[in-house]
This record gives structure tokens, C-alpha cells and sequence, in this order.
């Protein structure tokens, strides 16, 4: 690999497990100092690789896993008994019994993790000339990474300190917090500008400094273009977001993003993790898969969404991707764990279990009553870093369409079709990354490690959907099978982002914990925001403690949807095949 300069400062970034692997991938920084026009490059890439960014974190998804956001958005659950009594308290959002944010610190995590931005601010000023040419681009693109980071943290806890942050140079550390409307509108209008600025920037870079971008740029190799495309597609994706409060300012941005956006996934190779060592994943996300296999079997909602006929997969008749996401049971079908535990207490009593680990997928194969997320897939693979993709893009410009908000290049039925196309190819491809049961026997290896799908089924399947689709004439019912496309096309890998939608639009619909004949359907409407805030930030905390709960929805909830429930009005048949119209 080729050496590339990473400034890392004390106390800003912790390798846990793969430390040691990082320091002799990269110049330790211990021992080397560059020169003041160097400094800026290592600052952008230092900010590119820190955890809890582009590679996520394991502990989040470890912790995430048991009472919180993967259980409350129906992405992922336990085989739920009687026998875990605390899930009796699911519905208890005021003692904290039933969610918990716990593994999730964005919060403290933006600020910590993102002063490479403040400290490519500061240097920029002893530049001038050649020097300040070569190295402003740095301070653009990490820009665009901190203004992410800011929008993904108003998503989640609403009102944050933003204009007054990374002052800490200047001595400022404690500073108000701003208005989430506002912030987002600065933002996008940052965005804009970086949009606007950056090829001008890269026009007037010397042709050595354009050689070290491509070092230094580990993600995108230093073409700009596709910055250009990334910055675009946040533009549209928080425009969309923004759309049910402020539609005037929403359209403006939209208009302008749509016209040049990301033509592929954008992805890049992690430089220091492996599936092959003792913990899959080492310290990314997927460990937390790997540790957590018994709290990630795939809820029936989202099996059913999938399997249509029979509880055996069909090619042809069930959605394509059905094979590389989730693991087969013992009986070579899907079946998945529904929230109705009067229903499933009595079946898993009576011998339906499961193998609750992530060693052995012989052993997975062969007792598991229930379907598991793929350990192929997910767990036992080097899955890269992502940055947007493709099928992300084509539901975004359906809302889009559907809604009216401006015209798009398709109808929001073919950006429907596309996505379903898009997100099929993306999911394979992943799953071909992994090497984990090459050497099962049959009729086994087929099924986890699946032939991908001939381009005529998978458009036929496409069809489908947005048939489905455009027979829906009312917006909500559009939007709950827009929305199930999305569910299904990120599923783990940004659950988060994906528990934003679910409160953005009450979509799509939930099954609704039935404990003892208690139906129980609690709406999380954002985290709380850390207690250090409350003993440091004391004087600018107060003037937000008043929303500082569950329950508070985020300013881009429009009025009209703050009474609507997340939950289905019935129940989810246990039973695969029930669910009509692709809902």
C-alpha cells in the first residue's frame, strides 16, 4: 500500500483492535512532522477514517442490536419468549425499561472526531500563493464530511451547537445551540458552494499536489467529479427531508442536486480490516453482527415483504435480493420473528430454536427455526466503506416524482423499478466480496451463497414493485411501498438513516409488541442528548432541556404527521406469503 500521510492528534482517535495495523499502514505521527503544507492532506484523510463515520463502529451495532433502534424500526430482533421477561416493558419510554440509546455517541463523536476541519481552518490562514492553492481543497472536502456529520446528528437529537463549534483553538469550547431548521438551510447552502467552488479549486492545483490528493483521497482517489456527485446527492437526500417544512427552499436545492448526481455506488476498500482475523470485522460494525448473531434474526415484516407464495424461495416469483440477505432456516426456506410473542412464546416452547451464534453456518443451516441477516453477507465479509449508493438515489428522486416536488428525469415508478435493479446489483456484489461458506456442500451452498439473478428476472421482478406502485393512488399508500424499498435496500447498513425515514413519514408500518395480550406501540421520536451537555454545557443546555427526550419529533416532521403512528393497524400474519401488493 502505498504511504500516505495521517496526522492524528492525541485524545482525537482511538484504533482499538486495529491500531497497531493502522501505525504501520500510515507515517506514525509520533515521530514525523510534516511540513505546514502537508499538514492539511494528512488532516482530510485523518478525518476520512475515523470510526463512527464511513467505517462504522461495532459497538453501536452491538448495543443497537438489544432495545434499541434495530429492535424499535423492525430491522432486527431476538426469537422473543416469555422467557425475556424484560421485553414486558417494551412500550416504557419514560424509566427507560424499554429503549435505549446505548452505543450510540454522535453526539460527543462530531466534535471530537471532526477537528481536522478547525485545524485545516486555522492552518489555511499561514498560507499563501502556491501553498494555499495546493491545500484549500482539502479544507472543502473535509467541509463536506462535517457538514454531513452536523445534518446526521440534527436528525438524531435535533437542536445541536453548530455555528459557534470548533473554536477550540480559540479557547471556545462550551457554545449555544442552534436552531435545526437553520442549520439545516445553512448547510445545504454550504453545499451548494463546495459544489460550485471545488473544481476551481483543483483547476489551480499544481500537478504534484494533484498526485497526493489521489494518495491522500482514500476514497474517492482524488477525483472531484465525484466529490461534485456526493455533495450533490446529501443536497437531495436532506433536501428530501427537509421538503414537508420548508418545500420552497427543499425545491431550490433539489432542482440544482438532480442535475448532476453519483452515476455509481460510492464505496471504497477499508485499508486495515479483514474478515479473515479471529473477529470478523475487527472493530467495524460487523463485529458487532458477529457478537450479537442471536439479536439479529430478520422480522417477519420484512421476510414477508420478500417472500410472496411459499415460505421456499421461488426465483422469479420472490424478490431477488431475498437469498443474499437472509439465511435460510433448517427447512431450506424463510421464515422470520414476529413482535406478536403471544404467538411465537408457544412455538419456540414447543422446539422451533435456532443456533445463536456466528461460528458455524453448517451449524446455523441446519437448527435454525427461524432466518438470521446472512453471515455470509454481513458478518464473515470485507464490506467496504459506503458513501451513497445507487438504489439510495433512485428512491430519493421517486419521493421526489411521487410528491410532485420537482420534475425528475423518469416517473417515480421507474425510479421505483430502478432502485429495485440498482440495490439487487449492489447486494450481490457484496455478497460476492465474501469468501465465508465456499466450502459448504449442497443444497446449502446454494442458498447462502446464491448465483446472482439473470438480468430478465430481476427486471421482472422490478416490474413488479412498480406496478405495485403505480396501482396505488393515494400518496401514503405510495409512500409506504417507496419506503419498504428503502427498508429492504439498506436494511444494516445505515439503520439509523433508515429510522430517520420511519419517523420523517410514519413509514413503513410496524407490528406493534404484543406482550400477554398488551399491544404496545411507542414512538421514538429522537435520542437524548448526553449528560455531559447537561454538567458542561449547563447555561446553553437549559434553553433546549425542554425537548431533551424520546419524544420530541425533529423539526422536518411536518405538522400532520406528529399524531401519526409508526404501527400497523393488525397484526402481521406469522405465515410468509400473506402480505399483498408488495405491503
Amino acid at each position: 500500500m502505498k504511504k500516505i500521510l495521517l496526522i492524528i492528534f492525541a485524545g482525537l482517535l482511538t484504533f482499538n483492535s486495529c491500531k497497531d495495523t493502522l501505525e504501520s499502514e500510515f507515517k506514525n505521527p509520533m515521530v514525523y512532522s510534516p511540513d505546514i503544507d502537508q499538514r492539511s492532506p494528512g488532516l482530510f484523510t485523518n478525518a476520512l477514517t475515523q470510526w463512527k463515520f464511513y467505517i462504522k463502529d461495532y459497538g453501536e451495532w452491538w448495543w443497537q442490536l438489544e432495545n434499541g433502534v434495530f429492535l424499535y424500526s423492525g430491522l432486527a430482533s431476538r426469537y422473543i419468549s416469555y422467557r425475556y421477561s424484560w421485553f414486558e416493558e417494551y412500550g416504557d419510554l419514560v424509566n427507560g425499561n424499554g429503549f435505549t440509546q446505548d452505543g450510540i455517541s454522535w453526539f460527543e463523536d462530531y466534535y471530537t472526531r471532526m477537528k481536522s476541519w478547525g485545524l485545516i481552518r486555522d492552518q489555511l490562514k499561514e498560507l499563501s500563493g502556491k501553498e494555499y492553492d495546493d491545500n484549500v481543497i482539502y479544507f472543502s472536502l473535509t467541509s463536506i464530511i462535517k457538514d454531513w456529520g452536523a445534518l446526521r446528528n440534527v436528525d438524531l437529537y435535533n437542536s445541536i451547537p453548530y455555528v459557534g463549534a470548533f473554536q477550540g483553538t480559540q479557547g471556545v469550547f462550551f457554545v449555544p445551540y442552534d436552531d435545526p431548521k437553520v442549520i439545516y438551510n445553512s448547510i445545504l447552502d454550504d453545499l451548494k458552494k463546495i459544489v460550485d467552488e471545488l473544481p476551481g479549486q483543483y483547476a489551480k492545483m499544481s500537478p504534484e499536489a494533484k498526485v497526493l490528493l489521489g494518495k491522500q483521497d482514500i476514497a474517492l482517489k482524488g477525483d472531484i467529479s465525484k466529490w461534485v456527485q456526493y455533495a450533490n446527492a446529501l443536497r437531495l437526500r436532506y433536501a428530501v427531508n427537509l421538503s414537508g417544512v420548508d418545500t420552497e427552499k427543499a425545491k431550490s436545492h433539489i432542482t440544482d442536486a438532480i442535475k448532476n448526481l453519483p452515476q455509481t455506488d460510492l464505496t471504497w476498500v477499508i485499508p486495515f480490516v479483514s474478515a479473515a482475523s479471529d473477529l470478523p470485522g475487527g472493530g467495524t460494525w460487523q463485529r458487532g453482527l458477529y457478537e450479537s448473531a442471536f439479536r439479529a434474526l430478520i422480522p417477519t415484516g420484512i421476510i414477508n415483504r420478500m417472500n410472496f407464495h411459499d415460505q421456499a424461495y421461488e426465483p422469479g416469483i420472490d424478490d431477488p435480493r431475498l437469498p443474499v440477505l437472509a439465511l435460510p432456516t433448517k427447512w431450506n426456506d424463510y421464515r422470520g420473528v414476529t413482535y406478536n410473542i403471544d404467538v411465537q412464546t408457544p412455538l419456540y416452547d414447543a422446539g422451533e430454536k435456532y443456533y445463536p451464534y456466528c461460528d458455524d453456518i453448517v451449524a446455523s443451516s441446519q437448527q435454525n427455526a427461524r432466518s438470521m441477516w446472512s453471515h455470509v453477507t454481513y458478518a464473515h465479509n470485507d464490506m467496504p466503506a459506503d458513501m451513497f449508493t445507487l438504489g439510495e438515489i433512485d428512491l430519493l428522486l421517486a419521493e421526489v416524482a411521487a410528491k410532485g416536488l420537482v420534475t425528475t428525469p423518469k416517473s417515480a415508478g421507474d425510479h421505483i423499478k430502478d432502485a429495485v435493479i440498482h440495490s439487487t446489483n449492489f447486494w450481490y456484489a457484496m455478497n460476492a466480496i465474501s469468501k465465508y461458506g465456499s466450502n459448504v456442500s449442497e443444497p446449502w451452498k446454494s442458498l447462502i451463497k446464491p448465483a446472482k439473478p439473470s438480468s430478465d428476472i430481476i427486471t421482472s421482478y422490478a416490474d413488479k414493485v412498480k406496478t405495485a406502485f403505480e396501482a396505488k393512488s393515494a400518496i401514503e399508500d405510495k409512500m409506504e411501498i417507496l419506503m419498504i424499498q428503502k427498508q429492504l435496500h439498506i436494511n444494516l447498513l445505515r439503520p439509523f438513516q433508515l429510522w430517520g425515514d420511519l419517523r420523517r413519514t410514519r413509514h413503513p408500518k410496524l407490528e406493534m409488541m404484543t406482550w400477554k395480550t398488551k399491544k404496545m406501540a411507542p414512538m421514538i421520536e429522537r435520542l437524548k442528548y448526553p449528560s455531559s451537555e447537561v454538567a458542561n454545557n449547563t447555561e446553553f443546555y437549559l434553553k433546549v432541556a425542554a425537548q431533551d427526550n424520546w419524544t420530541t419529533p425533529i423539526f422536518w416532521v411536518p405538522d400532520t404527521k406528529k399524531s401519526e403512528t409508526y404501527y400497523r393497524n393488525t397484526d402481521i400474519t406469522f405465515k410468509t406469503g400473506l402480505l399483498p401488493d408488495f405491503n
